[in-house]
């Protein structure tokens, strides 16, 4: 975005949240830039001097925080922080943030850490209310909720573990059937806490045999008249004291208070060890950092329509509903359009209903949510944005396949054009695929037919473990932009390493700036790549070769490389060759090593070579696909690619070798594939070689012999003196 663009995502943000920044009204409290000092007083404006903070918010005549917006000369977080440090130490300002108009950052300047409000990380604009409360508590973490909470996923988890014993109990059955029970009174209560509590004030107080004919008669005619008959069903639960169990269970929880889409989490606990519908959660429920993260990226406004073919619990539904919101007013009209004409979702299973549900507690837009088979109702051209998770390998029927004029032969690639096809023209999508999608050549056309179609302008590549713990498929986001009016000639390709939580099946919550954030924050639309920006947020640009052509296209991603000297492909002065697949069966006896899959290790031996020294291998499969290995002595290369100079009075093999292993996480980074990672001599056939002399790479080539002895001596010493420390401890023993 501009910067007038950033300011005006801020002021929205901030006037949703309450506060004034009309220069008119006598109880304006935001004040911009240079507009700041009518506020401060003398001491403050001679230390402040010629800064010009963006936005200074006050309390009265006191200032409480400052926003730095985003600038396009920074691309780094850090960079940003720093500069609103600077101003907020000269003002006696305790609290900055940092924006770029659709994320938010904060810091707690005392502590170095950022804003914990009732558990969770602070990303928006807080109230007048909220933001004094840290400033007279003087700390990063406050609560404002006194009630009992239910704060982490765990503990959520927890709850309903114990209630889904009761539940079994009362012969309910596992999976659906028992989620949609739960979810009837997590409904009731969940949408107490949001105003309406004469129905669960009412339910709580009900004599213990009179609570299932209550929901049934009473609960559910009075919510079928405000939100017609799709949303709650009724209960088949005859135990009315395990009724009453689950309800005083949840009664004293302030559930509304937790960072999570908490019948999203519920449906995780209760479907996730049926196995009928293990393979299918990913299409439900997607973790809300990521949905956060892609709702941002895409920034609908407020008067676009946006979609969901595929939207299980609802979650993109409710966030693109919580991010138009902030940009409206208050007005009827702008209400109306908001709950009726803004959000839609296509679910195909029961679980629609819980979309409605979400869609009600985050102020309605219920109506939008439909119970489809989307693969198969048209909704071509019908939307501006589309945010989804696709469902997984889903199998499709010969019908929808040919919906999709040959470019949708399997499940992944129908959910994709389906995404795709709802959009507008100049529309864009923002949705998570398999990792596969974006590399694997079963759809190298239709990746080909979206780069000729629209603006790809980010794939991110999220870690293996992110959608733990129900499952640890490596996953990508495609963000795209600009369908039938822009095609793709580059984009940026980004590696998240650190999506804020730790990749483990608990998952908890790592404070601070993490890959989303800088990327968000980064991150901007601009028709060729800025070196400046892909640097500094870890984003590599990839071309987009030959697009028009049929067998001519490719992606092409730059190696590193030194601007001091000059480069020639690895493929213009060595020959790469692809082994000669043998199997420990097909051996015969002999002592000459099998280059394989592994690390640096060979599985079996054989009775012949097809190599006799002097060559490198690089691993094609498995975890260690792009291992590169230096071998002296006779080889079989079997799954690995054989590279050897084409001359070696010009390029000597050897210093090939030392410049591949030089770049081996770049290799690995190359890796493909989902289950089995693979790479290909296409990856590396581009390789960078620099055009060094003969002498200098043997010159190079002893220094790096000398060190490696080096480093031999070192490791053996180590080993060395190891054994002699254990032989001290071992002799009291």
């Amino acid at each position: 975005m501009i910067e007038a663009e950033v300011r005006y995502r801020i002021d929205q943000s901030l006037q949703a949240k309450g506060w004034v920044l009309d220069p008119q009204r006598t109880d304006q409290n935001v004040y911009f830039e240079s507009a700041v000092n009518s506020k401060l007083n003398s001491s403050q404006r001679r230390k402040l001097g010629r800064g010009r903070p963006d936005y200074t918010l006050f309390y009265h005549h006191e200032p409480l925080a400052i926003i730095e917006a985003k600038k396009s000369r920074i691309t780094h977080l850090e960079s940003a922080f720093y500069q609103a440090e600077e101003y907020a130490e000269k003002i006696d300002v305790g609290i900055v943030f940092v924006s770029n108009g659709s994320m938010f950052k904060s810091l707690h300047l005392e502590s170095q850490a950022p804003l914990i409000l009732n558990g969770l990380e602070v990303n928006e604009p807080l109230t007048l209310s909220s933001l004094r409360k840290f400033h007279v508590e003087r700390k990063h973490r406050v609560n404002t909720i006194e009630r009992s909470i239910i704060n982490s996923r765990q503990e959520l988890i927890k709850k309903f573990s114990d209630l889904n014993d009761d539940l079994r109990g009362a012969g309910i059955r596992a999976g659906i059937e028992r989620f949609s029970e739960f979810a009837n009174i997590l409904f009731l209560k969940l949408l107490s806490e949001k105003g309406n509590s004469d129905i669960w004030d009412t339910l709580v107080s009900q004599p213990v045999s009179n609570l299932s004919q209550h929901i049934n008669k009473i609960v559910l005619d009075e919510l079928a008249d405000q939100y017609g008959g799709e949303v709650m069903i009724e209960s088949q639960i005859q135990d009315n004291e395990v009724l009453q169990k689950i309800i005083l269970a949840i009664s004293g929880l302030q559930l509304s208070s937790v960072d999570e889409d908490i019948k999203g989490v519920a449906f995780e606990h209760f479907i996730q060890k049926t196995t009928s519908t293990q393979n299918d959660l990913g299409e439900y429920f997607t973790p809300r950092h990521i949905v956060r993260f892609m709702v941002k990226l895409l920034n609908p406004e407020f008067g676009k329509t946006v979609y969901d073919p595929f939207c299980g619990t609802g979650g993109f539904l409710t966030e693109s509903f919580k991010h138009l919101s902030h940009q409206t007013g208050s007005s009827h009209s702008a209400n109306n359009v908001l709950q009726r004409e803004s959000v839609f979702g296509g679910e195909l299973t029961t679980t629609a209903r819980i979309a409605k549900m979400n869609m009600i507690l985050f102020g309605d837009g219920h109506s939008g949510v439909r119970r489809q088979n989307s693969l198969k109702t048209s909704t071509d051209d019908q939307f501006d944005c589309v945010l989804s998770n696709i469902p997984f390998s889903q199998t499709i029927t010969d019908t929808v396949k040919k919906q999709f004029e040959g470019l949708g032969n399997n499940g992944d690639s129908a959910c994709v054009l389906r995404c795709f096809n709802s959009i507008k023209e100049g529309g864009g999508m923002a949705i998570v695929v398999p990792e596969g999608f974006i590399f694997n050549k079963e759809y190298a056309r239709l990746r080909k037919f979206l780069f000729q179609n629209s603006r790809v302008l980010l794939i991110a590549h999220l870690p293996n473990k992110c959608f733990l713990p129900y499952t640890a498929a490596k996953t990508a986001i495609l963000y795209l932009v600009d369908k039938n009016v822009g095609k793709t000639n580059w984009f940026y390709r980004a590696k998240v390493k650190n999506d804020g939580y730790t990749l483990d099946t608990a998952r908890n919550k790592i404070d601070g700036s993490n890959d989303l954030d800088q990327i968000l924050y980064s991150f901007e639309q601009s028709e060729t790549p800025n070196s400046l920006l892909a640097k500094r947020a870890d984003l590599n640009v990839v071309y987009v070769e030959n697009l028009e052509s049929d067998s001519g296209f490719h992606l092409r991603e730059p190696w590193p490389q030194s601007h001091d000297l000059e480069y020639v492909h690895l493929q213009d002065v060595a020959t790469l060759k692809n082994g000669n697949q043998i199997t420990e069966a097909t051996t015969t006896v002999g002592n000459i090593p099998v280059i394989a899959a592994g690390g640096g290790t060979s599985p079996y031996t054989h009775g012949e070579s097809n190599y006799q020294g002097n060559v490198i291998t690089v691993s094609k499969s498995g975890a260690y696909a792009g291992y590169v290995w230096w071998h002296d002595e006779p080889i079989w290369a079997s799954d690995s690619i054989a590279i050897q100079s084409k001359n070696e009075s010009r390029f000597l093999t050897k210093f090939l070798f030392i410049c591949l292993k030089s770049q081996q996480n770049e290799i690995y980074l190359r890796q493909q594939g989902t289950a089995q990672p693979h790479v290909y001599i296409s990856h590396i056939r581009f390789f960078p070689i620099p055009k060094l002399s003969y002498s200098d790479q043997k010159r190079l080539l002893r220094e790096y012999q000398q060190t490696e002895n080096e480093l031999i001596e070192i490791q053996s010493n180590l080993e060395a003196t190891t054994e002699k420390l254990d032989d001290i401890i071992q002799s009291v023993y």
